[in-house]
């Protein structure tokens, strides 16, 4: 025994000493392998289209061997180990389905090529009516479900690569600084031959010829292991046979494992449902020959795999632990045990180029999915790339290469990571069974036309996670360190916070399968149910139907064969002339036979134009057969179906009559309901046709007029039911034929008519007869006996009505005309009052101002300043009330002008700024160039009280009037006044319109207001249509905005005039006023400020006045003695270059303007003596 012991040990010294010399020997076939990959590449670009039929229906099915990855070459000979027969459904899947889903595959094949498919994201997507969303989700799941599949490759390359240099910690990390260099130079590969060419097949040849080659050399590493050991001795054959019977006996005795048949199901699937698979077997599909020819010899491919297999797992079975000490690489250990160092290599080389050729696979399809279905689009949308740059197709291929080096970074760094090749073979089943979440929106979209996007979306979603939760969490659990093992299996056995019922491998309490079958079961089941029940609570829209029965068009139709570039624009240009009978017969499909072709006659008539069906369709009859299938099936249908079937761009036109066929059914059964809807209708219904045949009617037409059984019938000539009718008397006195006669012109010139007939019975018939177009009549016929009676009924009772509205009408005008005569007597007393209330006032204030400044005590003064202040206080709220009566009476309206903003803010500029300086407050006025349509002094008065309440309740800060452009509303701008005063506060800003409302803030300087402002500016607002805006914060100010349309200036030539100032201050002014008090004020208060006055009470004293004495300035009052008008004695008697300014209280809103024009000032009562003396100071003569 010990002798035995210390051979061996002999042996692998010797064995190791050869191996670790020979390393950088492994290196060179290495590189030359990898060498002859990129000549295979370069080639299959440049030749592989030329090759023959039969060569390439065999690079074919060569590349379709990629399905054997690492897992199939090395775990399948560990599984054939460790549990016998199971090693078999990773083959038997593939070889079922081969045998029983050729028409799977025909169908994919044929749909791929019609839509060009670039990948399975995009097949689903196209599929359920192009959803963009649907594909995103179907990628984002393939790129989770294959990069652990991805690191198993890289995993398995590592593992063969120790066994090769019998590892040790150098070897070890030199091992993953390999893996590291080959996944960047498999990237490399990928990206030069994976994106060489970015067009709409996606079909690479020097790729498929490098991985067809690799599947060559796997298979043939295989066959040459297993040779070797069944001819190496004799008794081999013997244990072989042994070791395959005892197997069959136990499956007669205990049956196949448990998973055998889920396994068999997923292997099954995946030969549709990984992106690999299904871009080789679906995407790179030429000819559907190929795939005849392909199940043959792909079936031969996964046949002498697995002969090839059972050999090494007889092998692996017997071996020695020093040769064997993992069965996963019995592939690698058993040339070693025999020292055969070339078998070994090339035993290496299979096992290599299992794994790269699914890394080069999986890596170029994920990156042609996350680019077309994620990548692009988010940059489409995000508006980086336009869909009609010129750069698309470098940025297309710049980031497929990025895709294909990020799968491959993420697959490497998964390897890194999770380095236990326990671990990472799980990952493999677990990658079948994620992708075969595909499946039934795959299999059903090729065979269930009612499938919708909604039933997809919740079959995949609730798929993937019950597979999130049953098989992948438990695995992950179970890959955590082992300080974790006590918590993960308390999870596993007791479920997440206790609940049993949610164990993840027992879910629902559903325990007696293996924890693969209940996960498969669970994952794919629901998502089945879901896909079905959700397809049929949400029905395919339009869109979808008609994107669908593209699909299932190909049920029939071949797949196109190869052709050149010559022979494809040919077939093109072929297709896309249909001639004006397709068009035709694509019509009669939807509106029947006579119809349509009475459609397209009288279209011809219409267009002067000849009805040639073997003519080609040119956009005239395109457009025709558009409008006129709208009108039947919908505009949106009508276009998709004629530009997408008409111009070869998806829907062929066999497919077009499919659906056809179902809008006809459709349209004949509303056609059914619509008999059935006419049959119950209360009136009779009669139909004649360009003919003057009776084609339609309805039972209450018979009834009506109760014609014999044998008289109408389809066909029935219309004059003879007329003609039996006016036999009868039921068309009057007259002749016979000629009632006929007159009738049947009627309907033949096509003219609407609508008369009644009185028949014998006292029945009254209403008869409506319209044409039809393309000719025909319909006539209705409706007793309206009932109807008239009532009607008779209601105009007595509408005459009675009518005689008492015009009662009162008459009473209500009466009482309009004395609201009328009330309010004249209204607008008559505010005008009285308006002139005799504040005549008083006015007298008082120019005395108390004259008083003012010829008293010499401080004390004197102040009492004088105090009463001027209450004379104020009263003159504004009597002006106050009287505006607010005149607005609310209605006899004072805007008078609208287009008037220069600059104007208003620079008079209030001068007006206020001297009142903000003695309180130093900065007073800050924007001036703009806006012309609006207002009333000029509506607006300054709306202004105005504004700039007065900021300037009354601010004690420190600024106070700025300024214009917004508004953003709700174009050509609109909005004036604004902001302060910095105390805010007001939230409640009180409902009251602030309200009048004597002040909302409890007392001024700083002393001032009071009346609480009337505001109330005549939100009347004043209204009436001209300026909505306001109050902004308040209390603490930090307010803010009052109305809102004002802007109009464009006018174009106006002023011609400048030049002035120069009076020669002296103390000049003579003429004093013109009725009232005597009046009149001793102003004497006293200008005499006060050193000028000469002049007084007169009649006009015709003033006149002699004016011509005694050099008068230089008029006051004259408005209202004078006797109905005497004060504007016009100004206009009678004034001299050039005298100023004049009028007095008055009137509140017409004409006045301002018209004085304007004049040059005369406006001057209201109650006169403000600042404002008097102002203009004295000011005034300017022309010369």
């Amino acid at each position: 025994m010990n002798g035995s012991v210390h051979v061996c040990a002999i042996i692998a010294i010797e064995f190791y000493t050869v191996v670790l010399m020979n390393s950088w020997l492994i290196i060179g076939v290495l590189a030359l392998y990898i060498l002859v990959l990129f000549i295979c590449a370069f080639f299959g670009e440049k030749h592989a289209s030329r090759l023959s039929t039969r060569g390439r229906m065999l690079l074919f099915s060569l590349t379709l061997g990629v399905y054997c990855s690492s897992w199939t070459f090395y775990g399948a000979t560990g599984a054939a180990v460790r549990e016998g027969i199971i090693f078999l459904p990773i083959y038997l899947g593939p070889l079922l389905f081969v045998g029983l889903g050729y028409d799977i595959w025909r169908r994919l094949g044929r749909v791929r090529q019609h839509h060009a498919i670039s990948s399975i994201a995009d097949f689903v997507a196209a599929r359920y009516g192009k959803s963009g969303t649907l594909a995103s989700l179907v990628t984002i799941l393939a790129v989770v479900a294959i990069i652990p599949y991805l690191a198993l490759q890289l995993r398995a390359i590592a593992l063969s690569a120790s066994v090769m240099l019998q590892q040790n910690p150098q070897v070890a990390s030199a091992t993953t600084n390999g893996v590291l260099v080959l996944t960047a130079i498999l990237a490399i590969l990928a990206m030069i031959f994976g994106t060489r060419q970015i067009a709409n097949t996606e079909q690479h040849g020097g790729l498929m010829l490098a991985v067809a080659f690799e599947s060559f050399v796997k298979l043939f590493a295989l066959l040459c292991v297993a040779f070797f050991f069944i001819f190496e001795a004799p008794e081999n054959i013997i244990q072989i046979s042994k070791d395959v019977s005892k197997s069959f006996h136990e499956v007669q005795h205990f049956g196949v494992p448990e998973t055998f048949w889920v396994q068999t199901l997923l292997a099954g699937l995946a030969i549709i449902c990984l992106p690999r698979q299904f871009h080789v077997a679906v995407v790179e599909l030429r000819d559907e020959k190929h795939i005849r020819g392909a199940r043959r010899w792909f079936a031969a491919y996964l046949i002498l795999t697995i002969f090839a297999i059972i050999p090494i797992a007889s092998w692996a079975l017997h071996a020695a632990p020093a040769y064997l000490s993992i069965p996963d690489v019995a592939v690698l250990s058993l040339p070693l045990s025999y020292n055969q160092e070339w078998l070994t290599l090339l035993a290496f080389l299979g096992g290599f180029s299992a794994s790269t050729g699914m890394l080069l696979v999986s890596s170029v399809a994920l990156s042609i999915m996350l680019s077309n279905d994620l990548i692009m689009p988010a940059l489409w949308r995000l508006g980086l790339l336009s869909r009609h740059d010129k750069r698309l197709p470098q940025v297309l291929k710049f980031t497929r290469r990025i895709c294909i080096l990020a799968v491959m970074l993420l697959g490497f760094l998964f390897f890194h990571f999770f380095n236990d090749i326990d671990q990472l073979s799980t990952f493999g089943l677990l990658a079948f069974s994620a992708v075969a979440q595909f499946s039934p929106a795959l299999i059903g979209g090729l065979y269930w036309r009612g499938g919708s996007r909604q039933g997809v979306y919740a079959g995949l979603v609730a798929g993937f996670a019950l597979w999130t939760y049953t098989l992948l969490f438990p695995t992950i659990l179970r890959s955590l360190p082992a300080e974790y093992s006590q918590f993960s299996q308390q999870l596993l056995m007791s479920g997440p916070f206790g609940i049993n019922w949610l164990r993840p491998e027992a879910l629902f309490g559903f325990q007696s399968f293996a924890p693969l079958t209940h996960g498969v079961t669970w994952a794919l089941g629901l998502n089945i149910i879901l896909y079905i029940w959700i397809s049929r609570i949400y029905r395919p829209s339009i869109a979808e139907q008609i994107q669908a029965e593209s699909f299932f068009y190909y049920e029939t139709k071949p797949l196109p064969a190869q052709h050149t570039s010559a022979d494809m624009s040919y077939l093109q240009h072929d297709v896309a002339r249909l001639k004006v009978g397709d068009l035709i017969t694509l019509a009669k499909r939807i509106t029947g036979d006579g119809p349509a072709v009475r459609a397209f006659q009288q279209f011809c008539q219409i267009n002067n134009v000849v009805l040639n069906e073997n003519s080609s369709a040119n956009g005239m009859w395109w457009r025709f057969t558009e409008q006129y299938l709208a009108g039947t099936i919908g505009a949106a249908s009508a276009r998709t179906l004629l530009t997408t079937a008409m111009v070869n761009n998806g829907l062929a036109l066999g497919q077009v009559a499919n659906i056809l066929d179902q809008a006809s059914q459709w349209q004949r059964f509303n056609q059914n309901l619509i008999m059935t809807m006419i049959d119950h209708m209360t009136q009779g219904v009669s139909v004649v046709d360009e003919n003057m045949c009776l084609v339609a009617w309805n039972n209450q037409y018979l009834k009506l007029f109760d014609y014999p059984k044998d008289l109408v019938y389809v066909g029935c000539p219309i004059s003879d039911l007329i003609r039996y009718n006016a036999e009868r008397g039921e068309c009057g006195p007259g002749s016979v034929e000629e009632h006929v006669r007159k009738r049947m012109h009627w309907m033949k010139v096509g003219s609407a008519h609508e008369f009644e007939r009185i028949r014998k019975d006292g029945r009254v018939i209403q008869m409506r007869g319209n044409p039809i177009e393309g000719g025909g009549f319909v006539t209705t016929f409706a007793d309206i006996t009932a109807f008239r009676e009532n009607e008779a009924v209601l105009e007595a009772r509408v005459s009675d009505r009518t005689h008492q509205l015009a009662n009162a009408l008459t009473e209500q005008q009466l009482a309009r005309e004395q609201a009328d005569r009330a309010n004249m007597s209204k607008s008559r007393f505010i005008a009285a009052a308006s002139h005799d209330l504040l005549q008083p006032m006015h007298a008082a204030r120019l005395f108390s101002t004259a008083l003012e400044q010829s008293v010499q005590s401080d004390e004197d003064r102040l009492t004088l300043q105090q009463l001027d202040r209450a004379l104020y206080g009263a003159e504004s709220m009597l002006s106050a009330l009287l505006d607010i009566a005149r607005l609310e009476g209605g006899s004072i309206q805007p008078n609208r002008q287009v008037y220069p903003l600059h104007d208003l803010l620079h008079d209030l500029e001068l007006q206020f700024k001297s009142i903000a300086a003695q309180r130093h407050i900065q007073l800050k006025v924007h001036d703009v160039k806006f012309w609006i349509n207002t009333d000029p002094q509506w607006i300054r008065r709306i202004i105005q009280n504004f700039v007065s309440n900021a300037l009354r309740y601010t004690a420190k800060g600024r106070v700025v009037v300024g214009v917004l452009r508004s953003a709700q509303r174009p050509n609109h701008i909005r004036i604004g006044v902001w302060d910095t005063g105390p805010g007001i506060a939230e409640e009180q800003r409902i009251k602030l319109f309200q009048e004597f409302e002040r909302c409890g803030h007392t001024s700083p300087w002393g001032e009071q207001g009346l609480g009337l402002g505001l109330a005549i500016v939100q009347r004043m607002t209204s009436l001209l249509d300026y909505p306001v805006k109050v902004y308040s914060e209390q603490g930090k100010g307010s803010c009052f905005m109305i809102e004002v349309p802007i109009v464009a200036a006018p174009k106006v030539v002023a011609t400048p005039t030049q002035a120069v100032p009076l020669k002296t201050k103390a000049y003579k002014i003429l004093c013109l006023d009725n009232d005597e008090n009046i009149l001793d004020g102003m004497s006293t208060l200008l005499t006060k400020w050193g000028y000469q006055v002049f007084k007169a009470t009649e006009p015709e004293q003033a006149l002699q006045l004016i011509q005694q004495e050099n008068i230089q300035v008029w006051l004259v009052d408005q209202h004078l003695n006797q109905g005497k008008i004060g504007l016009d004695f100004i206009l009678a008697q004034r001299q050039e270059n005298v100023p004049v300014a009028l007095i008055t209280a009137d509140s017409d809103p004409e006045l301002p303007q018209r004085l304007k024009e004049l040059n005369i000032v406006l001057l209201n009562k109650p006169l403000k003596p600042a404002s008097l003396r102002a203009w004295l100071s000011g005034l300017k003569i022309s010369k």
